[in-house]
């Protein structure tokens, strides 16, 4: 495997570096710009016309969540940016939906699974802390489009135009980015800071591993 061609992940992760020395936003924010950019890049030079909608859902899922991360960067305690926050990370996921059901296919079993082990943690742990009705609504909404997500990414077939290796990385990108969205929830609405220090590595994690899905994809030159 040509590892030189991962190059991309390398400056994501000196920005995080920078962020995590300095606590200045605008390095984080830097971080899915810079993906963005480059995907974008990628995209144009290495599709037809034919093919290049479908990965558009991409760098399009990577605009909505910068968009979102600024709203609950500033939104200090206020439900309204906080929703509007939700609402873009909703859309954000309706774009990775857009992209991996390719083929309109749902896992089922896994979005059942997904929803009744995500149910059980927001009865439990989340709804007791959540007094805004609005945001009861955004947080249910929210939880049943991620598992929507990653149930279609799971039944993404691997065929000679999807190889193998990049439905694994959409898969752990999707599930690194709901990974983060429990632990943030669990910590604003629960109470709880287990494992809170690894809420914003794997929501990067999760931009640089589609990142790495389309760099793999998408072969030099146009076939």
């Amino acid at each position: 495997m040509d590892v030189k061609k991962y190059w991309p992940v390398i400056p994501p992760v000196i920005l995080y570096v920078l962020y995590e020395a300095t606590g200045v936003f605008w390095f984080r924010f830097s971080i899915i710009a810079f993906l963005l950019c480059y995907v974008l890049l990628l995209i144009f030079a290495r599709t037809d016309n034919r093919t290049r909608g479908k990965y558009l859902f991409i760098p399009c899922a990577f605009f909505l969540s910068i968009i979102g991360d600024l709203f609950l960067h500033y939104d200090e305690g206020r439900a309204p940016l906080f929703i509007a926050g939700v609402v873009f990370y909703f859309i954000a996921h309706l774009s990775y939906i857009g992209f991996t059901l390719r083929k309109g296919k749902v896992n089922w079993w896994l979005m059942l699974l997904l929803c009744i082990g995500f149910g059980v943690y927001y009865i439990l742990l989340l709804r007791p802390g959540i007094s805004n009705p609005a945001i009861r609504i955004a947080v249910v909404a929210y939880i049943l489009v991620s598992s929507l997500s990653l149930s279609t990414a799971a039944a993404m077939p691997v065929t000679a135009a999807l190889w193998r290796t990049t439905k694994i990385l959409i898969i752990c990108g999707i599930a690194s980015l709901a990974i983060s969205d429990a632990i943030l929830a669990l910590h604003d609405f629960g109470g709880i800071g287990t494992g809170y220090f690894l809420m914003l590595p794997l929501f990067y994690m999760s931009q640089i591993l589609v990142t790495c899905a389309l760099i793999h994809q998408l072969k030099p030159t146009i076939s």
